[in-house]
């Protein structure tokens, strides 16, 4: 037994939610980061003798879901990832995930949806998008043909959004909550939001992480400085990560699985942060404050940490073949092409239905919840 958890239950209750906002931010994928990053003696502390100490938590402060104590309606939850500071596009969110608690089903559903669709800008004038092209040959040129052009004004990425909002304090996430409820037709309850330079910055508090590589990674078009791109590799096995190569490690997106394999690097490397944090012991408050500090300047959410305590409760049990992963980009509901986006040619998607119109997009996304 760890008496020195029980000497200081304060200790335990500061580092699993350390712990636990690691994982919400850097892992991004709700359900396996509540799993992992919180330990059951967050929830219940033995002592010596034969009853257990249990945290106090208010009935304000365990009341919080949206319908009802113990709802078991579905609650969904926006994750939000992006680069952050360094990157020549440090704002926007190349990780944009839906996750579904369903507790009457004991499920997790995992919606990844499209960075690169095609989206209004919230509040501009634009054009009226031409008809929806027929052949298959039309429905990609649609996207192509320069005589189109004025489709592209008022127009952006869907992962820019927060870039357009984030200096509207308190309503920098309204524009990228309103559209994906409009693409899936399910409301957004809840958000998170992580600059994932936080996990640089951790990793690098504790001099490097140890991080079991599960295969070979060569990812030619890794983004460099300048709009550049350059070569990120690293061989399978086990390997022992600074920062810089841990953030590397965790946002190459060339892979079959794509944010589906993110997640399991990501989940790797929160896997040995956590395995850090736990080794800290009462003489380490330097270091407390040092994590500190990177966690609540590099996190946004609505959620607390007693939200989010009661969340784990319900979700702990839940096994891994309940959690359903979806990525619109591998279904036949979306359509490539390029365009002239902010001076810049763009790669950029829009669903087969025409732009903005997410009607199979809804469909669909209500078929995978009813399973």
């Amino acid at each position: 037994m760890d008496t020195s958890i029980i000497s200081h239950p304060w200790r335990a209750i500061i580092i699993s939610g350390l712990i636990l906002l690691i994982g919400l931010a850097a892992w991004l994928a709700f359900a396996t980061a509540i799993k992992f990053a919180w330990q059951p003696r967050v929830i219940e502390i033995k002592n010596s003798g034969a009853g257990q100490e249990q945290l106090s938590v208010s009935p304000e402060q365990s009341n919080f879901w949206p319908f009802g104590a113990k709802s078991s309606e579905p609650i969904n939850f926006l994750l939000l990832g992006a680069p952050g500071q360094g990157n020549d596009a440090p704002d926007l969110t190349d990780t944009i995930l839906l996750a579904r608690l369903d507790l009457a089903k004991n499920k997790i559903y995992l919606f990844s949806l499209p960075r690169d669709l095609l989206v209004k800008i919230p509040g501009s004038e634009n054009y009226t998008p031409t008809p929806n092209p027929q052949s298959e040959d039309q429905k990609t040129e649609v996207l192509n043909n320069s005589q189109k052009k004025n489709l592209v004004w008022g127009y952006t990425k869907f992962n820019a959004l927060y870039a357009f909002n984030k200096n509207n304090q308190g309503r920098e996430f309204d524009s990228l909550i309103k559209k994906t409820e409009d693409i899936t037709g399910l409301q957004v309850n809840h958000y998170i939001f992580v600059d994932l330079q936080t996990v640089q910055q951790l990793v690098d508090i504790f001099g490097g992480v140890n991080v079991l590589v599960q295969k070979d990674i060569l990812d030619t078009a890794f983004p460099g400085p300048n709009h550049s791109f350059q070569t990120f590799e690293i061989k399978a096995g086990w390997r022992y990560l600074d920062g810089e190569t841990a953030l590397k490690y965790l946002r190459s997106r060339h892979s079959a699985a794509g944010d589906f394999d993110r997640t399991a690097r990501q989940q790797s490397v929160l896997q040995a942060l956590k395995q850090k944090i736990l080794a800290l012991n009462f003489w380490d408050a330097g270091k407390f404050v040092e994590i500190y500090n990177t966690l609540s300047s590099n996190i946004k959410s609505d959620l607390n940490l007693w939200q989010i305590k009661d969340y784990w409760q319900e979700i702990k049990n839940i096994p891994g073949e309940n959690v359903i992963k979806t990525e619109f980009n591998n279904q036949d509901l979306l359509i490539n092409g390029q365009m002239d986006l902010g001076g810049e040619r763009a790669a950029v998607v829009q669903p087969k239905a025409g732009v903005e119109n997410y009607e199979e997009i809804k469909k669909y996304t209500e078929e995978i919840i009813k399973k």
